[in-house]
């Protein structure tokens, strides 16, 4: 069953991937932004995870990974809340800096496999 796992994972980051090649439209208003980036934070935690299961991450890494997950999606929470609230400028940092993480996270598990 694992295999299956790492297969549908390796073609959620392929999408992603090809929709930012294909030029499709960039999240435009801030509920698109924060869609992706409560994706993104999705496959970032899951990718974690199969990468420990596969011995490409130790323990101890992949704990940091999700510790700094976690703290992403508290920014994202943060966010929706501030923009519900009409706060837009304090949302749109909040998103920015969960994204900014998120980001990186990705380019490391990448540089990981």
């Amino acid at each position: 069953m694992r295999p299956y796992r790492y297969a549908a994972l390796a073609a959620l980051c392929i999408i992603l991937a090809a929709c930012a090649a294909l030029g499709l439209p960039q999240a435009q208003n801030f509920e698109e932004r924060w869609g992706y980036a409560t994706a993104t934070h999705t496959a970032v935690m899951s990718a974690a995870a199969a990468s420990v299961r596969a011995g490409e991450l130790s323990k101890e890494d992949g704990a940091q990974v999700l510790r700094l997950a976690d703290e992403s999606k508290a920014l994202l929470d943060a966010a929706e809340i501030l923009s519900d609230a009409g706060n837009e400028p304090g949302a749109n940092q909040k998103l920015a800096l969960a994204t900014t993480i998120l980001s990186q996270l990705q380019t490391y598990l990448r540089s990981r496999t």
